[in-house]
């Protein structure tokens, strides 16, 4: 999966020697929070490394809160493909599928009270300032407009925004490299 989320920071990213990638990885906290996520992940459902999971939980949390300031619970589900960008990433106990953009600061997360966590389709962004709270299913192919607040479920193919949210335009072809560039 570590592999995956690079290919999405490269695609923005064109060109790719080795000087370069090293250079998106030090100056994007994004990519090495990915990095830690990842690792910690599969301490935790490993069998045999389970324990080291605990042990490094410690230092995970004080690197990914205090550092790079993204604080996405390990309980969290999150496919291939994962970018944040900027910083003020909280996500608590959401499920998302592959090509997940997180364009920080914004949350994710439990209605308080409820049991039920967010579940994003595929190709999502999330842009800054946006909130996604409660039992609410996001579709495929779907922008979150900067400051929305989404409350209800949201359809595929979609731009949302405002305050609730609300289908701003339809869309058919989603290119990801194309809405972070511009």
């Amino acid at each position: 999966m570590i592999s995956s989320d690079w290919n999405r920071y490269l695609v923005v990213h064109q060109n790719r020697s080795m000087i370069y990638s090293i250079l998106v990885f030090i100056h994007n906290p994004g990519m090495l929070f990915s990095l830690l996520y990842r690792t910690y992940i599969s301490l935790l459902y490993s069998k045999h490394l389970k324990i080291l999971s605990y042990l490094f939980y410690p230092l995970f949390f004080l690197i990914s809160y205090y550092i790079l300031d993204i604080d996405i619970a390990p309980s969290s589900v999150i496919g291939p493909g994962l970018y944040t960008h900027n910083r003020g990433i909280v996500g608590a106990d959401f499920i998302s599928g592959k090509n997940l953009t997180l364009i920080g600061p914004l949350t994710i997360g439990r209605n308080f009270g409820h049991d039920s966590a967010p579940k994003l389709g595929i190709d999502v962004v999330i842009s800054a300032g946006a909130r996604i709270i409660g039992k609410v299913i996001i579709g495929s192919n779907v922008i979150i407009g900067a400051n929305a607040v989404v409350t209800k479920d949201v359809t595929n193919n979609v731009i949302v925004g405002g305050v609730p949210a609300k289908i701003i335009k339809k869309i058919s072809n989603f290119d990801f490299k194309k809405y972070i560039l511009n």
